[in-house]
């Protein structure tokens, strides 16, 4: 009998657990009646504040990796923190659960393994409409070089990755999927998630690859929001997000040594 109530009480607090992932992306019947044109306002602002603050510190003399990178974590962790605490739509350590389904968290890990080689292979036959002067250039222009490069490789794919799918997809788009808002948090999370990669990559690239890349990263967007959607959590947005990124990391590596 003991045995019997444990084991009821471990599928109760599991079946709470799922419940409270499922809650965080909208999944409940409790959060369709929850809507806020105030909260969603304040939540547009304030993501509109950290990609902007962050984006007019590349026209100033701080823009040096090693400061963009720093500030980048201080506006991407702060402003998410003020925002909850002012529409209370959300609670800031809730952003960093790894809970989520867990079968299509596997399914994101493979996945992200055939994007490595997509990109990969997309280079070799875009290469020749890239401009390698202009690629080593625009890395020089911000400070990565040679000697610094596979810090600065690490740095970008272990925490600049993360940083992006916690503010990107745990803060804006699940916050505004939860409040029942879904096409908004779509559209608008996957479009700024494009702009803010313009204007950070505007230089080393020719108008044509430019458009393209703003047109790959809106649907890279809406590719990332549905595997969060999915998989209940950023883990497996970050799986897919960090094989991309360690595939254009080779890719400036590429043009650093060879």
């Amino acid at each position: 009998m003991p045995n019997n109530k444990k084991q009821a009480d471990k599928r109760k607090q599991k079946s709470l657990t799922q419940q409270q992932v499922a809650d965080s992306f909208g999944e409940t019947e409790e959060s369709a009646g929850h809507l806020s044109y105030k909260n969603i306002l304040l939540i547009t602002l304030f993501a509109l504040l950290a990609c902007g603050l962050h984006s007019l510190l590349l026209y100033t003399p701080f823009n040096q990796y090693a400061y963009t990178s720093a500030f980048k974590v201080v506006v991407f962790l702060l402003c998410p923190a003020i925002c909850f605490s002012v529409t209370n739509e959300g609670r800031f350590r809730d952003l960093f659960s790894v809970r989520g389904n867990k079968k299509n968290i596997k399914v994101a890990l493979f996945f992200s393994i055939g994007v490595f080689v997509f990109i990969l292979a997309a280079f070799i036959a875009i290469n020749p409409l890239l401009d390698r002067l202009m690629i080593v250039g625009a890395l020089s222009n911000v400070g990565i070089t040679g000697e610094n490069y596979f810090f600065a490789l690490a740095y970008y794919i272990l925490v600049n990755v993360a940083l992006e799918e916690f503010f990107f997809r745990g803060f804006l788009f699940s916050t505004l999927y939860r409040m029942n808002v879904k096409r908004y948090a779509h559209i608008f999370s996957s479009l700024l998630f494009a702009v803010y990669h313009i204007s950070v990559m505007r230089e080393g690239v020719t108008l044509g690859l430019l458009i393209l890349s703003t047109v790959g990263l809106i649907f890279v967007g809406l590719l990332f929001n549905e595997i969060t959607r999915r998989c209940e959590s950023v883990v497996g947005s970050y799986a897919v997000h960090m094989g991309a990124s360690l595939a254009i990391g080779l890719i400036g590596a590429y043009y650093l040594y060879f």
